[in-house]
């Protein structure tokens, strides 16, 4: 029976109930009936669509492949169960999605540090889950976080010791006593390490006379050391006595101009871990303090060091970098990879007239660093390691690396707050020793990048202390038994010659065609005559009108088209939620196109009036969150202020605007791409490629030197930009 649109705009009067309200009553329960059923056509179709048994699975819940080599051709192969029962196909040769997987394999209480216990300490609870994922299956994760009291710290003093900061040296060494009082207070296991910085040994920012080479203070009537960029003095050790010798010792140099190799220090700090002995399950953080401004990417090419910094320890057998003269200072960027990926914190203690310098950077590594006020003769240093700890660790962030994969995941969490609502965010901040925190993930396999079943390990981390994650061992649900790569050749009648069968389908030999492989392409005579079949009567045109492919003399007719010669236009390429013209209730095909019903419009009727669909559950005043507009019934999204989109049904996500580094590089990105740059960005050399990405969404990864942007686009697949190779400075200052 088939329900058109007019029914639903004038239903019959009721002449035997005349109470107020019932025909409105009626309306929504025979508007709820069509929809009902819609629904169930729009579940048949998502199946018998897809012509491979991984395709078929992958289509829906409810879809299953048959795969009898003897099943009638006249029937889909993918359909629901019931379906595909009726039609013949035998039980045994029902392909169903596998059984889902769930256990929780590790499963370890939360424990604080205890003695030198390292292994015991627990702060994630449960450790590792095995589960499995069918495309577009949400799972949903509840893990704790509680950090652990006592937990072991590597705290590294990165010093200048230009000139300039004499007085600072002395001061930190005075503080023998109080220094591992202080720290005690923080944690009674840790560690300190000692290293110093000045500038590259070259022209412009160190003389190069002999004399001045020698004694870089001779202007002051001191001596002091040659000039050097890095030098670490002490690898971290439990001992302050001997770190208190070490600093002791130092001795201080001098350069030229105001601006020191702070950055190319800090690099060598983090890229050496093994030489400075970092540990692996430890806070890390450096103290780095500094009269000074910083050189960073693309200063060095004035002194004649033009090679990219290579990120790469360079430390000489007295503990000197090498290859200050070969390498570029490095990018922010560069700074910004090695502080996320072995999970290093830095406190920029700094003086007054530098400080802007430095919270311009903190902007752009706001996840790492923290920026206070130093004391002319650094006084205050105790109390500005205590504070800058107390706001590193006071601040919990949950990432993983899932990447630019098919895995999303979202999160969720109280942050602490007894009985306090869920939400989403992956960053709690006020975080306290005790204090515990409930997460929950929701694990989503958003589609098939290859219809076979794989194993995808993804680890959720908390981004300063990446040693301690919980495992997620995913069993990808993507593929059939049936298709194990393997052309079995067992069944003689369904595929009698020239070919393998595979999930019931015959797989061809090279050189022939057909549903049972029995056309030959390499004979050109037979080939002519079963082409002259797909041919209309007495003309000239294309087989298959030039819309349809040629299979054994009968036509296989392009999407859109049908016909026993594909010479009728259909509107199946004007389908929306999988159904022509959207559907019953929304419009009708005529001679190829739609008519839509009262209150839809577009070309597959799939734009509604209604506004209703963009307005979140519970949220009654806002459209799309006030982060977007309604269009055709989805929200689509506005960017927001720092230039990172809202993501969601909703708008109601944006996971990216926690990103500063991207923010900042977002405006040359999109000028290069639009080809509109003029004076900014104008000398950046940019290359990028376009591929196709998951869903509509804004995400942004560190490809190489830079980043790779993701945003929607208005055709079929979203922009993926690569942008790479950049030697300009990100930051704005």
């Amino acid at each position: 029976m088939r329900i058109n649109a007019k029914c639903m705009a004038t239903p019959p009067p009721l002449k035997s109930m005349q109470l107020d309200g019932v025909e409105s009553v009626t309306r929504k329960s025979f508007e709820f009936t069509i929809t009902e059923v819609q629904q169930q056509l729009l579940k048949k179709l998502a199946c018998i669509e897809q012509e491979s048994c991984g395709a078929c699975l992958a289509a829906g819940p409810h879809c299953r492949w048959c795969a009898d080599p003897y099943f009638s051709s006249a029937a889909p192969r993918c359909n629901d169960e019931e379906s595909l029962v009726s039609s013949d196909c035998s039980q045994e040769h029902i392909q169903m999605p596998e059984p889902p997987v769930w256990e929780v394999a590790e499963n370890r209480s939360l424990q604080d540090m205890t003695s030198d216990a390292y292994e015991a300490v627990v702060q994630i609870q449960p450790q590792k889950i095995n589960l499995s994922l069918k495309p577009r299956e949400t799972k949903k994760i509840k893990f704790s976080y509680r950090p652990a009291k006592n937990y072991p710290l590597d705290l590294y003093y990165l010093m200048d010791l230009t000139w300039s900061m004499k007085d600072d040296k002395e001061t930190l060494v005075s503080l023998r006593d109080d220094l591992p009082e202080m720290l005690r207070n923080l944690t009674d296991n840790f560690r300190l390490g000692f290293g110093s910085f000045a500038e590259k040994p070259l022209m412009p920012y160190t003389s190069m006379d002999a004399r001045r080479k020698a004694n870089p203070c001779a202007a002051e009537g001191e001596a002091c050391e040659s000039t050097y960029s890095f030098k670490h003095h002490l690898s971290l050790t439990s001992e302050v006595n001997e770190f208190i010798e070490k600093v002791n010792k130092s001795v201080v140099t001098a350069n030229l101009d105001n601006a020191e190799a702070q950055l190319e220090a800090l690099m060598q700090v983090v890229a050496c871990g093994a030489r400075l002995g970092w540990s692996q399950r430890s806070r890390k953080i450096v103290i780095l303090l500094s009269d000074g401004l910083m050189h960073t990417a693309g200063d060095g090419k004035l002194g004649g060091a033009v090679l990219r910094n290579d990120e790469t320890c360079h430390l000489d057998e007295n503990g000197y970098y090498s290859e200050a003269d070969v390498y570029d200072y490095p990018s922010i960027a560069q700074i910004y990879r090695l502080l996320d990926k072995h999970k290093v914190n830095v406190i920029f203690a700094v003086t007054e007239n530098v400080k802007q310098h430095y919270d311009n950077l903190h902007k752009v590594l706001d996840e790492f660093t923290y920026v206070a006020k130093l004391e002319s003769d650094s006084s205050n240093i105790l109390k500005l390691v205590k504070r800058g700890y107390e706001d590193i660790v006071s601040v919990v962030n949950f990432e993983d690396d899932s990447g630019a994969g098919p895995i999303n995941v979202k999160y969720f969490s109280d942050c602490g707050v007894e009985d306090g609502p869920m939400r989403e965010t992956t960053k709690c901040s006020g975080v306290e020793y005790g204090m515990t925190l409930n997460y929950e993930a929701h694990i989503r396999l958003d589609k098939c990048v290859e219809y076979k079943n794989m194993q995808q390990i993804l680890k959720i981390t908390e981004s300063q202390l990446g040693q301690d994650a919980l495992t997620l061992d995913i069993k990808v649900h993507c593929g059939c038994k049936c298709d194990d790569g393997q052309r079995a050749r067992d069944f003689a009648e369904a595929c009698p010659t020239h070919s393998g069968l595979i999930c019931g389908v015959c797989q061809c030999d090279q050189g022939w065609s057909g549903p049972t492989c029995n056309c030959s392409t390499s004979d050109e005579a037979a080939w002519a005559a079963l082409t002259s079949e797909c041919r209309q009567p007495n003309t000239t045109t294309q087989p298959c009108s030039g819309v349809g492919d040629c299979v054994c003399g009968k036509c296989a007719c392009d999407r859109g088209y049908n016909g026993k010669f594909c010479q009728c236009k259909s509107c199946a390429n004007s389908k929306d939620n999988g159904l022509e013209c959207g559907g019953v209730g929304r419009g009708t095909c005529v001679c190829g196109r739609c008519d839509c019903a009262p209150g839809w419009t577009g070309e597959t009727c799939d734009c509604t009036d209604s506004i209703d669909t963009c307005i979140a559950p519970g949220d009654s005043e806002r459209t799309c969150s006030g982060y977007g507009s309604c269009q055709c019934g989805k929200c689509v999204c506005n960017a927001s202020e720092e230039g990172s989109l809202h993501t969601g049904r909703y708008c109601e996500t944006c996971r990216d605007c926690d990103n500063p580094l991207c923010a900042h590089a977002e405006p040359c990105v999109l000028c290069h791409l639009e080809k509109n740059c003029t004076q900014f960005c104008s000398s950046t050399n940019i290359n990028y490629t376009v591929t196709e990405g998951y869903n509509e969404t804004v995400r942004y990864f560190d490809v190489k030197d830079d980043l790779r942007y993701v945003r929607p686009v208005t055709d079929k697949a979203d922009a993926i930009l690569e942008k790479v190779e950049q030697e300009q400075h990100i930051s704005s200052y």
